[in-house]
């Protein structure tokens, strides 16, 4: 069975190619012919009536029956090549109609979730002052100070202790000489300056009349 599956497509195979080897010549031909299909054949019919005996040699009514014949098997071809090539379309059609419905879905489903991400949610009045309420509380959370100090009688209490500590230091810097212009020091009866690498001393003396 297999090999005579295998037989058939062979033969068929070289029938096909048998009936193309004419197409350049004809093609050829039609190609000259500007009436079209019509020129065409009323060409090959006059050249079968004055070159052959198509219509003579077989008898009454043979030559019509051999053209009706061999325009039914190829009809019947070509409206099949037709219908297969039509369905092969409507095919590709549906696909690519399926692929766009497909398409269109995905960018609905993304359009919808990121609209009902964003969308704005209407509060009620309660749930409103109670939004209020927490941002209130946490900006008054933020706006006190991050270590409490004193308050009432604690703040007087330090702000007493911190001028006599001012006090204090006052009377300790009486008690010291200020540096003069040359980091040194002025004494009733000398003055020094110093440098990183020097140090002078000025003494002051009285010359009294011998």
């Amino acid at each position: 069975m297999q090999n005579g599956i295998m037989r058939k497509s062979l033969k068929h195979k070289i029938m096909s190619k048998n009936e193309e080897k004419f197409d350049g010549m004809l093609l050829a031909m039609a190609q000259q012919h500007e009436g079209g299909v019509q020129e065409l054949l009323d060409t090959i019919f006059s050249f079968l009536a004055r070159k052959t005996d198509f219509y003579t040699g077989g008898g009454e009514g043979a030559a019509e029956k051999l053209v009706t014949s061999k325009f039914k098997k190829h009809e019947a071809t070509a409206l099949a090549k037709a219908a297969s090539e039509k369905a092969e379309r409507v095919e590709q059609e549906k696909r690519r109609k399926e692929r766009l419905e497909k398409k269109k879905r995905e960018e609905k489903a993304e359009e919808d979730k990121f609209n009902s991400e964003s969308k704005i949610v209407e509060l009620t009045d309660e749930q409103a002052a109670k939004l209020q309420e927490e941002i209130d509380s946490k900006k008054s959370v933020k706006e006190s100070p991050a270590v409490p100090g004193p308050s009432g009688d604690n703040a007087e209490n330090s702000k007493k202790e911190d001028d006599v500590e001012d006090e204090e230091e006052d009377e300790k810097e009486k008690n010291k000489l200020r540096p003069n212009s040359g980091n040194g020091a002025d004494l009733p009866n000398y003055r020094w300056t110093q440098t990183l690498q020097d140090l002078e001393i000025y003494f002051c003396f009285k010359i009294t009349n011998l």
